[in-house]
């Protein structure tokens, strides 16, 4: 059966400096579980990101795990990425889906039921619930969903959701059973004393989340 690949989405950017050291982090992560890749760069000049963007594709296209760009469909373009996510404010879905193209991902970031119900309408690939929990590396949250909030989204999407925000390997399964068909994740793996067995352990958690 064939594994979507919003099931376990890493999150990431680099510090600065260490970009070979992030690189092997990350095709760590993609050999042991991870489904996808988000690039996420804030307040970086373009050139800087379509460095990091080029040298992340050509790290997981040889593994076949999808790169996904954050806020920046120009640069998902560019370096021809799996596809883009993107925010409620930054921009429409359809203008974003004409943009990119019926072959591309397109997922969007859902902060309150109403905002569910307008994506319903969207030609998008996935949802995600954000935030699900308090997390350190997003301060600028509208909604903390809790597991409650994953069911009432679940329940109500027409696309696929996905949780992010403090999920780790303590939460996954429940977020999975309150509907969830898929986790993006950053400190848990960025922090993870063994990233490659973290990923396992999130993998084996989203997989059987899924099938109960």
């Amino acid at each position: 059966m064939h594994t979507p690949f919003y099931r376990l989405m890493l999150v990431t950017e680099p510090e600065p400096d260490h970009i070979g050291a992030w690189l092997s982090f990350v095709r760590n992560c993609a050999t042991q579980g991870v489904t996808s890749v988000q690039l996420r760069v804030k307040n970086a000049p373009r050139g800087h990101r379509l460095l990091l963007a080029t040298h992340l594709k050509a790290v997981l296209d040889p593994l076949h795990i999808p790169l996904i760009i954050n806020d920046d469909l120009a640069l998902a373009l560019t370096v021809d990425a799996a596809g883009a996510h993107i925010g409620q404010t930054d921009g429409d879905p359809f203008k974003a889906r004409e943009q990119l193209g019926c072959s591309k991902y397109l997922g969007l970031s859902i902060e309150s039921l109403p905002e569910l119900l307008q994506a319903n309408a969207c030609p998008l690939d996935y949802v995600a619930a954000s935030a699900v929990f308090s997390t350190p590396t997003k301060t600028n949250l509208r909604t903390l969903w809790g597991f409650s909030g994953v069911r009432a989204l679940s329940l109500q999407s027409q696309h696929p959701v996905i949780g992010i925000g403090g999920i780790h390997a303590g939460n996954t399964a429940a977020v999975m059973a309150h509907g969830a068909q898929g986790i993006a994740v950053i400190s848990a793996l960025h922090q993870a004393e063994n990233p490659a067995v973290t990923c396992r352990d999130l993998r084996a958690l989203t997989d059987r989340g899924t099938q109960s």
